[in-house]
């Protein structure tokens, strides 16, 4: 099958994945590595559609988020200021998040939760 063939075929969704994919990876590499190494995880490609790999374990939907924290964001274990920190992020990182929320904490992957209200949805990047 040729790239314009696989075009002609790829979904909505795959393409706006793509697209997604691809604008992110550019900006990493624009802003000199911007975006976190979960949110620039391994791509995978097949054929001419390339997807982000998904967090493990994580089935919800995701969004892009900016981290909106002057002091940075912490990560915690669990969703709530009881769990440990395992992590932070600086202010103004961008962030790939769970789209809901549990007790008012994001799931950013594995044992890692960060407090919604310090981020901001990047909506020029669809959710997946």
């Amino acid at each position: 099958m040729t790239v314009k063939a696989a075009r002609r075929t790829m979904s909505p969704r795959r393409s706006a994945a793509r697209t997604a994919a691809v604008a992110a990876l550019s900006a990493a590499a624009l802003l000199g590595g911007g975006l976190t190494a979960q949110a620039a995880a391994p791509a995978r490609t097949t054929g001419a559609a390339v997807e982000l790999a998904p967090a493990a374990g994580v089935l919800a939907t995701r969004c892009y988020y900016r981290v909106n924290a002057s002091g940075g964001l912490l990560v915690r274990s669990g969703p709530g200021t009881q769990y440990r920190v395992v992590d932070s992020y600086p202010n103004g990182a961008t962030i790939l998040a769970s789209a809901s929320t549990t007790n008012g904490f994001r799931n950013v992957g594995t044992n890692r939760w960060v407090a919604a209200a310090y981020t901001v949805r990047i909506t020029s990047y669809p959710c997946e």
